[in-house]
């Protein structure tokens, strides 16, 4: 009796369930994606387009293609202090650089360049409410330690430490390069759970138990921003 019911429950379930494939993951990285990962790649929590916007003038950020390969050009400066970079794409969120002029002069380092302006910002823009240290207290839940009651505190995230609201914990201050994830229109899903179909449990030995795929949520994250299971729908590329 009791599996018979658990059955026509599951059944209920599945019918009534209104979950629909959400944003493809299809979606096709732009030329304006492209960019945006060049400018919000953070290294030691400064973006290399706030760092190199900051050390010139005139600076302007473009994509060009060579067969399969997508390139990323930033350029700028002033006549006797100007500058050409040019980085090659690896993924949507990755890149490597490739070559380096200033002032007409081929780089010998392709990114120093960059790591010069990365270090400038980083000096010349420390956080002032917490000396750059990108938090300000210890966790009061945890004193510090980053475990409470034998778990992961869950007030600091097992950090041990609050993170700087006014520089969100990187330490400078930085434009916030976050945004909706374009591969799930923002929801942080990718369509209904292929196990439960939406309905959040499964049948297991006549037992009707929470779906342990979408862990009761009906959906699968998205792969891109949500890869850890939790639905996120944006993205930082911090």
């Amino acid at each position: 009796m009791k599996g018979m019911l658990a059955t026509l429950l599951c059944l209920l379930f599945c019918l009534t369930s209104t979950a629909s494939a959400l944003a493809a993951q299809d979606y096709e990285w732009t030329a304006d994606d492209y960019i945006w990962t060049m400018r919000s790649k953070r290294v030691n929590g400064v973006p290399i387009g706030d760092a190199i916007e900051d050390a010139f003038a005139n600076v302007e950020w473009s994509v060009t293609t060579d067969g399969t390969d997508v390139y990323g050009v930033c350029e700028g400066g002033v006549p006797g202090d100007d500058f050409f970079l040019l980085v090659r794409f690896t993924s949507e969120f990755s890149f490597e650089f490739v070559a380096c002029q200033r002032n007409g002069r081929e780089q010998e380092n392709p990114s120093q360049l960059t790591l010069e302006a990365l270090q400038a910002y980083a000096q010349s823009h420390r956080c002032a409410a917490c000396a750059g240290l990108g938090y300000t207290d210890a966790c009061m839940n945890c004193a510090g330690s980053g475990f409470a009651f034998g778990k992961q505190c869950l007030a600091c995230g097992g950090s041990g430490r609050y993170f700087c609201k006014a520089c969100r914990g990187f330490g400078v201050m930085t434009n916030d390069y976050t945004r909706a994830c374009p591969f799930c229109d923002g929801t942080g899903t990718s369509g209904t759970c292929p196990t439960c179909g939406g309905s959040l449990y499964v049948l297991q030995s006549g037992m009707l138990l929470l779906c342990p795929d979408c862990t009761g949520s009906g959906v699968t994250t998205c792969s891109v921003c949500s890869p850890g299971g939790i639905a996120l729908g944006y993205l930082a590329n911090s």
